[in-house]
C-alpha cells in the first residue's frame, strides 16, 4: 500500500516537472508579412504594386500607429539580367517607396545585406513562379508594444492599442 502511495506521489511529481520543464510554444508572431513582386527584368514598383502597399500600411497604422520597423528582404530569379543587383535594386526602389509615398520613417526602413537568387525547387513552385513569387520583395512590419503578442516576457500578453 505504502509502495502505491509512493509510486502515485513519484508519478504526480515527474508529470508537474514534466510541465514545468517543457518550454511554452510561442505560437503567437506580430510580424506582419506582405510581398511586392516585380515583372521579368524589372525594378520598377508598379501602381498596382503601390496600391496593394498603401492599403496594407493603412491598415497596419491603423492597427499599430507605434512600429518598430520594416525588415526588407529581396530576390530575382535565375536567368534575370544581373539578379543580384536586380534583387538590391528592387528592395531600394520599395524603400524609397515606403519613404516617399507612405512616408514611413527612413531609420525604420532596413535593407537587406544582400540579395536572394532563387530558384523553384519543386513543380508546386513553379506555379509560385508563374505568380511572380520568386521576383518579389518582401516586407516584414514589427510592430512595437504593446500589440497582441507578449514581446517573448514571462509578462501576460498586452492588448493592441485600441483602433
Amino acid at each position: 500500500m505504502q509502495d502505491q502511495r509512493l509510486s502515485v506521489v513519484l508519478g504526480s511529481l515527474l508529470a508537474s516537472l514534466t510541465l514545468i520543464a517543457t518550454p511554452a510554444a510561442q505560437a503567437c508572431s506580430p510580424i506582419n508579412v506582405i510581398g511586392v513582386y516585380f515583372d521579368r527584368d524589372s525594378a520598377t514598383v508598379s501602381a498596382t504594386q503601390i496600391s496593394r502597399l498603401v492599403h496594407w500600411m493603412g491598415g497596419l497604422r491603423e492597427k499599430y500607429p507605434n512600429h518598430e520597423s520594416i525588415d526588407i528582404g529581396a530576390s530575382a530569379e535565375p536567368g534575370e539580367q544581373a539578379p543580384n543587383s536586380l534583387a538590391m535594386e528592387r528592395a531600394r526602389n520599395v524603400a524609397r517607396v515606403l519613404r516617399e509615398n507612405l512616408q514611413f520613417d527612413e531609420t525604420k526602413i532596413y535593407l537587406p545585406d544582400q540579395g536572394y537568387v532563387k530558384k523553384p525547387a519543386s513543380a508546386y513552385l513553379k506555379q509560385l513562379e508563374k505568380s511572380q513569387g520568386v521576383r518579389a520583395v518582401q516586407l516584414d512590419f514589427l510592430p512595437a508594444c504593446p500589440h497582441e503578442c507578449s514581446c517573448q516576457t514571462s509578462a501576460p500578453p498586452q492588448a493592441a492599442v485600441p483602433q
